[in-house]
């Protein structure tokens, strides 16, 4: 039949800032990485069979796919266990440029068909800072699709994480002076100053205005199903469609009809 189905490309930022944990809601992972997969996970579970997606990483300059896309009900383990295993220890370098990231995920999405949406996954947080995004050179609204912005208004600590995921504290600016432009620096005992983390709406909202795409704010699993499913970013196919389970009612209700009882004068 034919039906609404989805094309995406979803690409995750894995840099450390991702390991923040801001998210407070029962039973969900409080780090943003982790909510970030679990909400994926939703989608995986909500979106119709005919529907693709594909899956890549973020960091420094460059999305890196992991999977083309690939039909989720057929490739459901698959694409589930990928996402299981996102790791931030899968970066590649530490850097964090939003803009080139988000830029690089879109001419992927692009070589994917005209159909293929982006769903790009971050917190904003630039490292090093820079003062303005780089310049757009695509065409706004070529390839459709989404900006997600992850994690919480207010500034959180980051995480300091050894490579078998072991807490060593948190990131403090003094560790990035090397880094960090002297406006960054804090005013107090260096020693003592966490470097921070947020979600930079308002740059993420800049890039969605500059490239074409929307923005969703990640607050809820089922609050970015409804953001992948808009309709604007659907696709329609003729599709393999079950009716099995309505076939098996039919033949139900006809098997009962044979069971009531017969009615005077009836043959």
């Amino acid at each position: 039949m034919k039906r609404s189905v989805y094309r995406y490309l979803l690409v995750v930022d894995i840099t450390q800032s991702m390991n923040a944990r801001d998210y407070h809601r029962t039973g969900l992972p409080a780090d943003r990485l982790g909510f970030v997969k679990v909400s994926i996970r939703q989608a995986l579970h909500d979106l119709p069979c005919g529907s693709e997606l594909g899956l890549g990483l973020f960091t420094t300059h460059h999305t890196q796919l992991l999977l083309e896309p690939l039909e989720i009900c057929q490739h459901f383990s698959l694409l589930d266990d990928t996402l299981e295993h996102i790791d931030w220890r899968m970066a590649w370098a530490a850097d964090s440029h939003i803009a080139h990231g988000l830029y690089s995920g879109l001419r992927e999405a692009a070589r994917r068909g005209k159909e293929t949406r982006l769903a790009f996954f971050s917190d904003g947080q630039q490292f090093p800072p820079e003062p303005e995004a780089p310049s757009f050179d695509g065409k706004p609204g070529e390839v459709g699709g989404v900006i997600v912005g992850v994690g919480g208004s207010q500034p959180v600590p980051i995480p300091r994480l050894d490579r078998e995921n072991r807490p060593q504290g948190f990131w403090e600016s003094v560790d990035l002076r090397d880094y960090l432009p002297a406006s960054a620096m804090p005013g107090q005992k260096e020693g003592s100053a966490y470097y921070l983390s947020h979600l930079d709406e308002s740059a993420l909202r800049g890039l969605a205005a500059g490239t074409g795409l929307g923005y969703h704010r990640l607050e809820t699993p089922e609050g970015l199903v409804r953001a992948l499913m808009a309709k604007d970013l659907a696709a329609e196919r003729m599709v393999a469609t079950d009716f099995s389970g309505m076939l098996a009612l039919l033949a139900l209700f006809f098997l009962l009809l044979t069971r009531l009882p017969r009615l005077p004068g009836r043959k």
